[in-house]
């Protein structure tokens, strides 16, 4: 029997696939930590350059200072005094005879200065930093090549990682939503993976058959007691033949038939639940087979036959499916009432206030008429339409027309071996 489908909307929420999600995730870690990483280890070579330079020029600074000493001379190549292009806050820094270096990017290039205050001087030697400027520039560049392709590398082994892991999960959600479409009988069975995964797909195969044995009781019970009630149903329904005839007696009598009809119903559902019913689908064409559908319900529709393709079909359910939708149509909605036959399509319409939103959204239900309006009855006449239709491989759906008016579609299996 039809069950209420999970609809679109709610399966394919935005947001991603797990593995995309997962790969994306693994690529923003990635990417952060090769971004820290390049960013300490330049800053750390640049820190190990800049310290090599500056043991280099205190060397020389300390050459000049013995030789400033010693001869009251300044030698050696870009050692000054008083040089006209000291920094002035190293000079600053220096006086009073401390010693001391800056790192400096002037309009020459980036230069690396040591100096000494010697009473009012300062000695000074100027290291040009030009070449280690570049290299730190080059190593920079070395470390973001690196770390961009260790992220794309890191990407792609969790894109792959993930890719077990997602089918794994969309292999328990496919079997959860078959479950929930009513297909109590599906299964996940086993699945290599982790603990959690695994324990998630036995926990949903055992929750399926639970639900299915739970169902199979109800059926079963629902199916013997309408069984029981059939005898002394049909009993009372023979009992008010006897009476004399009387408006009571006619008010009885049709209550007889009525539960009586409504017992066979609620047989016809239960053979439909249980799926004991099979079908013979042999190559029929349709109109012969909805003219008789239409004079079993001696209730007025206008047949339309645009063309009769030939369709696979067992013509007996395909009655009982029309003659319930065409009953449907007169007691729920407005005259007149027309069954359209087009290339395997039958479509049948009436002219009333349409079926109700819950009907169109959840399908038919047992025992559940729609919005007031549509009248009375017990509801399982679509019901068992639909669960003939399935048997029959006819895709039976509802809407209502633009203009108004309820409207049933069958799509009926062509005949394609026909000449």
């Amino acid at each position: 029997m039809p069950h209420s489908p999970i609809p679109e909307n709610r399966r394919n929420r935005p947001g991603g696939s797990l593995q995309l999600r997962l790969a994306a995730l693994i690529a923003t870690v990635a990417c952060l930590l090769a971004a820290a990483l390049g960013l300490l280890t330049s800053a750390a070579s640049a820190a190990q350059r800049l310290d090599l330079n500056r043991s280099i020029v205190l060397s020389r600074l300390d050459q000049a200072l013995n030789t400033y000493a010693q001869t009251s001379a300044i030698s050696g190549d870009d050692v000054a005094l008083d040089a006209p292009g000291l920094p002035p806050d190293l000079a600053r820094r220096v006086s009073g005879g401390r010693i001391a270096t800056q790192l400096v990017d002037g309009p020459g290039g980036p230069a690396l200065w040591a100096a000494a205050g010697i009473g009012t001087h300062t000695v000074s030697v100027r290291g040009d930093y030009r070449l280690e400027r570049k290299a730190d520039q080059r190593f920079d560049r070395t470390i973001m090549v690196l770390a961009v392709g260790s992220a794309a590398a890191i990407s792609l082994a969790g894109l792959l990682l993930a890719k077990p892991l997602s089918a794994r999960v969309r292999r328990v959600s496919a079997t959860a939503r078959t479950i929930a479409d009513g297909r109590l009988d599906a299964r996940i069975g086993h699945v290599h993976g982790s603990r959690e995964i695994t324990e998630l797909a036995a926990s949903v195969d055992q929750m399926a058959a639970a639900l299915q044995d739970r169902l199979r009781a109800e059926q079963r019970f629902a199916a013997d007691v309408t069984h029981e009630l059939r005898t002394p149903a049909a009993g009372l329904l023979a009992a008010t033949e006897i009476l004399p005839d009387s408006h009571e007696a006619d008010l009885v009598r049709g209550r007889a038939e009525a539960l009586c009809d409504l017992i066979e119903d609620l047989l016809e559902v239960s053979r439909l639940d249980a799926d004991v019913d099979t079908a013979t689908l042999e190559p029929h064409h349709l109109t012969e087979v909805l003219q008789r559908a239409i004079a079993s319900t001696a209730l007025p529709a206008e047949l339309q036959v645009v063309d009769d393709t030939a369709v696979l079909t067992e013509p007996r359910r395909l009655e009982r499916i029309v003659a319930n939708l065409l009953a449907n149509a007169h007691r729920h909605g407005e005259p007149p009432v027309t069954v359209t036959l087009h290339q395997g399509t039958v479509t049948i319409r009436d002219h009333g206030p349409g079926y109700p939103a819950d009907l169109l959204a959840q399908g038919p239900r047992p025992f559940r008429t729609g919005a007031p309006g549509r009248g009375k009855g017990s509801g399982l006449g679509l019901t068992i339409a639909q669960g003939h239709a399935q048997l029959i491989h006819t895709e039976l759906t509802f809407a209502n027309a633009p203009d108004g008016g309820a409207q049933a579609t069958l799509a009926l299996p062509l005949d394609t071996e026909e000449d």
